[in-house]
């Protein structure tokens, strides 16, 4: 599936601007609460002093620009204060790096679903291409600006090319 039908099908179900803003901010927490715990997963690599957060920014970061390049770039700019961010909360205490990661989790949920009912009045579960979704969601409500402003017009022709967004079946 080529990332302008993932974006028709993901259109519909984040049309309310409050709820984009909470699923921007959302995967950023998301983020953040798996870059605590993998902060502290030192990886040695030609000396230097690399982690396993580290692996996930690098790893998100090119699936994001293989998604939609401007988009991705976008997206990957609020990562390095974030992992700075992750890797300073990462040297407290054990405990309490688990319960930052556990309870920015929650929270996060939390307000995503929550976006999902009071502003959308609708919710899709994972159905919009699993986890993986959560990782990279700001490339979606990005390439979004990019067709506000007028940039992307073809990407924005393959969207509209397959009918109008509709939401896709539950499964």
């Amino acid at each position: 599936m080529s990332f302008a039908d993932k974006l028709r099908a993901w259109m519909p179900l984040h049309e309310n601007g409050v709820s984009r803003a909470v699923h921007f901010v959302g995967a950023y927490m998301f983020l953040f609460a798996l870059l605590v715990p993998l902060s502290r997963v030192h990886l040695p690599v030609a000396g230097l002093e690399l982690t396993a957060a580290h692996t996930l920014v690098v790893a998100v970061v090119l699936y994001a620009i293989t998604l939609e390049w401007t988009a991705g770039l976008l997206m990957a700019l609020p990562l390095a204060p974030l992992l700075a961010a992750a890797t300073s909360v990462g040297t407290l205490p054990g405990v309490t790096v688990a319960i930052v990661a556990v309870g920015v989790m929650v929270v996060r949920f939390a307000l995503v679903i929550a976006a999902h009912v009071v502003f959308e009045k609708k919710t899709h579960g994972l159905s919009l291409g699993g986890p993986q979704l959560f990782f990279i969601e700001p490339v979606y409500l990005l390439t979004l600006a990019l067709f506000a402003v007028g940039l992307k017009r073809g990407l924005y022709a393959r969207v509209m090319a397959g009918g109008a967004p509709v939401a896709p079946l539950a499964t």
